[in-house]
C-alpha cells in the first residue's frame, strides 16, 4: 500500500511485536487506552483483543506492498478516486439517487493525497494500455458512503439489491491482467456473489444478524445483516413465459459475446419445463421477432432459432426492448412467471440511447408483472450503467457472464430457481441507538438509497427478490466509549418491509441487533461472516476507498487463503486466487 503505511507497520512491529491492524483513515480519540473497558468482550479486550490472524495482519517476514507502476486500466476515464472522507457530511449532488442523511459521499473535488499528476491514493500509477479492448467502457462512479453521526441521523434506509454483475466484471478484468476501473466496483454486488448460511423462512423473507471486529479500524466493529428469500421447488412454481431479447448488432460479433449468449440460452432452455414458453426477439438496426411464444416441449424448434442468430448492424436497444415487451405482453400468463431476458453488451447507438430514458420505458411493464433480467456479455465497449439501471427499473436483477462456467452457473443453477418473485419493493431501515453507536457507515448500496420518510411509503419502488435470493449488507460501526459487548443492550433494530407479488399484501418484520451478536474475536465469528468481510474489504480496496487505505494486501491474501482451505468451495478458491492476482498487480 502507501509508503507511510509501511513505516507504520515497521514501527508497530518494533513497539509491540504485532502487525499493524487496519484503520479507518480518520483520527479517532476513542482509541485511547483510558477509554477501554476491562472486559473480555469490550470494544477492545484487555490483552489487545486481536492476534495477528484477527485483523488481516501481514506475515511478519513479508513487507507491505508498494504500489504498482502499471496496475490499473482506467479505460480512458478520469477515475483516480483520490477522494478523502470529509469531516462534515458531504452535500448530496443534485443528480444523486434519492437518499437521506445516511448516504454521505466524499467530495470528489478534494484530493489531498494526490500526486502532482493527479494520481494517488492506493494506485499511484499510470494506466496501462488495454489488451484487446477499446477504451470506452461505461461505468458510473457513485462515490462512497461516509460515516454518519448517529445523534444526527439514527436511521439508515435502502432498497434491497440482488445484482452480482460488478463482481463478475472484476473477474474479467483481473483475468486479463489489469485491475478493474474504480467506478466499476459496487461492494454490495461483490458480497451478493456468494452464498451465506442464513435462516430460511417458510414464506417471504427472513432477517439474520451477526457481527465481529472491523479490519478497517481496531476500535470499530462490523455488523452483517442478511436477508434470505423463501426457497421454492421448481415443481411448485407456475409456468414461465420467457422472452429473450438478444443483441445481434455488429458489436456482438465475438465468441465471448453472441457466441456465449447462444450457449447460455441453450443451457436455460434445457432447464425449463415443457409447459414453459420461450419467445425470441433480436435487434440491430431495427428489431424483429425470430420466434413467437413456443412451448418448451418443442425444444428443437427453440434451439434451432437460437443457433440461427447472426450478428450485424448498429444497435437499436430501444426498438429491441419495445418489441420484446410487446411480445411478452402477448405471451403473458396470469398464473405464471413473466420475464424478459436481455442479453447484450449494453451498447445503444440508434433510437433512444440514454439509460434513464430506456429504463423509464419499461417501468409500467414492470408494474404489471413483467420483470426484466439483464445479462451482460463482452468488454471493451460494454455499458454497465445501462444494464444495471434497466434491471433496477425492470424489477429484476443484473448479472454478467464472462466464461462458459459462469454461463452454466447462472443459466443452469441459478436463473431457473430464482425466476419466481417472492418479494416486491423490498427495503430495509436500520435504526441505531445513539447511546451505543457513535457513528456508522453502510458499505456499498450507494445507488440504492431510500429516504427515511419513504420506508413505509409503499408507492416508492425498491428491490425485488426471487425465490432463494439472498441480500447481505455490512455496516461499520464506531461504538460509544466504554461500550461493553457483554452488555445486553441493543445496538439497534432492523426493519424489513416488502409486498407479496401475488396478493399485494405488505409485510413488515423486525430484528434486534444486540451487543451480544457481535463477537470481539475474529476467530469466534462464523466462517461465512469472515467470507462476507473479506469480500467487502476486497471491494473497498479495489475502489480505493480511503477507509481501506491501511488494509495490507498480503494479510488479505492470507485470510482469503485460510477461508479457502477451511470452507472447501470452488467459488471461494477462485476468490482467493483473484485477491492474490490483484495483490500482484498492485505490486
Amino acid at each position: 500500500m502507501k509508503r507511510s503505511n509501511v513505516n507504520q507497520t515497521v514501527a508497530a512491529l518494533v513497539a509491540v511485536g504485532v502487525m499493524l491492524t487496519a484503520c479507518s483513515g480518520d483520527d479517532d480519540d476513542s482509541s485511547s487506552d483510558d477509554d477501554v473497558e476491562q472486559s473480555s468482550r469490550s470494544s477492545e479486550s484487555s490483552d489487545g483483543g486481536r492476534d495477528e490472524e484477527d485483523v488481516f495482519a501481514p506475515p511478519a517476514d513479508e513487507p507491505a506492498s508498494e504500489p504498482a507502476d502499471d496496475a490499473r486500466d482506467d479505460s480512458g476515464d478520469d477515475a483516480e478516486s483520490d477522494d478523502m472522507a470529509t469531516e462534515e457530511p458531504a452535500e448530496e449532488p443534485a443528480d444523486a439517487p434519492a437518499g437521506d442523511a445516511d448516504a454521505e459521499f466524499a467530495d470528489e473535488a478534494a484530493a489531498p493525497t494526490a500526486g502532482e499528476d493527479g494520481s494517488g491514493g492506493l494506485f499511484e500509477s499510470e494506466p496501462v494500455e488495454p489488451t484487446d479492448r477499446e477504451q470506452d467502457n461505461t461505468f458510473e462512479d457513485y462515490g462512497y458512503r461516509d460515516f454518519v453521526e448517529t445523534s444526527d441521523d439514527p436511521l439508515s434506509t435502502f432498497a434491497l439489491d440482488v445484482d452480482t454483475g460488478s463482481y463478475t466484471v472484476m473477474r474479467r478484468w483481473i483475468d486479463e491482467g489489469v485491475l478493474p476501473p474504480i467506478e466499476s466496483v459496487r461492494p454490495e454486488e461483490y458480497v451478493n456473489a456468494f452464498s451465506y448460511d442464513y435462516d430460511t423462512p417458510r414464506s417471504g423473507l427472513e432477517i439474520s444478524v451477526d457481527g465481529g471486529p472491523s479490519p478497517f479500524d481496531d476500535d470499530n466493529v462490523l455488523v452483517r445483516i442478511g436477508v434470505q428469500g423463501e426457497i421454492v421447488d421448481d415443481d411448485d412454481r407456475g409456468p414461465a413465459a420467457l422472452t429473450f431479447v438478444v443483441d445481434t448488432s455488429g458489436s456482438m460479433d465475438r465468441d465471448d459475446r453472441l457466441g456465449l449468449v447462444k450457449e447460455s440460452l441453450e443451457i436455460l432452455v434445457e432447464e425449463l419445463d415443457d409447459d414453459d414458453t420461450v419467445a425470441i426477439v433480436t435487434y440491430s438496426d431495427a428489431s424483429g421477432v425470430v420466434l413467437f411464444p413456443t412451448p418448451v416441449s418443442e425444444r428443437d424448434v427453440i434451439l434451432d432459432a437460437i443457433d440461427d442468430l447472426e450478428p450485424g448492424g448498429s444497435t437499436n436497444l430501444e426498438s429491441g426492448l419495445r418489441t420484446g415487451y410487446e411480445l411478452a405482453g402477448e405471451a403473458f400468463r396470469d398464473d405464471g412467471i413473466n420475464r424478459v431476458v436481455l442479453a447484450s453488451d449494453g451498447v445503444a447507438n440508434v433510437g433512444v440511447t440514454d439509460p434513464d430514458a430506456l429504463a423509464a420505458m419499461i417501468r409500467d411493464d414492470a408494474d404489471r408483472g413483467i420483470n426484466l433480467v439483464t445479462v451482460g456479455f463482452g468488454m471493451g465497449n460494454f455499458n454497465d450503467v445501462t444494464m444495471e439501471q434497466l434491471a433496477d427499473q425492470g424489477d429484476g436483477f443484473y448479472a454478467y457472464v464472462d466464461t462458459d462456467e459462469e454461463a452454466e452457473r447462472l443459466f443452469e443453477d441459478e436463473l431457473t430457481s430464482t425466476l419466481l418473485t417472492v418479494a416486491k419493493d423490498a427495503k430495509i431501515q436500520v435504526e441505531f441507538d445513539p447511546e451505543i453507536v457513535e457513528a456508522y457507515r453502510l458499505i456499498g448500496f450507494e445507488n440504492r438509497g431510500v429516504r427515511d420518510s419513504d420506508f413505509r411509503n409503499d408507492d416508492v419502488d425498491a428491490g425485488e427478490l426471487g425465490a432463494g435470493h439472498q441480500v447481505t449488507a455490512v455496516y461499520e460501526l464506531e461504538l460509544e466509549r466504554g461500550v461493553d459487548l457483554d452488555d445486553r443492550d441493543e445496538i439497534g433494530e432492523v426493519f424489513l418491509r416488502w409486498e407479496d407479488p401475488d396478493d399485494g399484501d405488505v409485510t413488515e418484520i423486525d430484528e434486534d441487533i444486540d451487543l451480544r451478536d457481535v463477537e470481539i474475536d475474529w476467530a469466534s465469528t462464523p466462517d461465512d461472516f469472515r467470507l462476507a468481510t473479506v469480500v467487502a474489504v476486497f471491494a473497498e480496496v479495489l475502489r480505493d476507498n480511503p477507509y481501506a487505505d491501511d488494509i495490507e494486501m498480503a494479510s488479505l491474501v492470507a485470510e482469503a487463503d485460510r477461508l479457502a482451505d477451511e470452507m472447501d468451495d470452488d467459488d471461494i478458491d477462485e476468490l482467493a486466487a483473484l485477491i492474490d492476482e490483484a495483490a500482484d498487480l498492485m505490486g
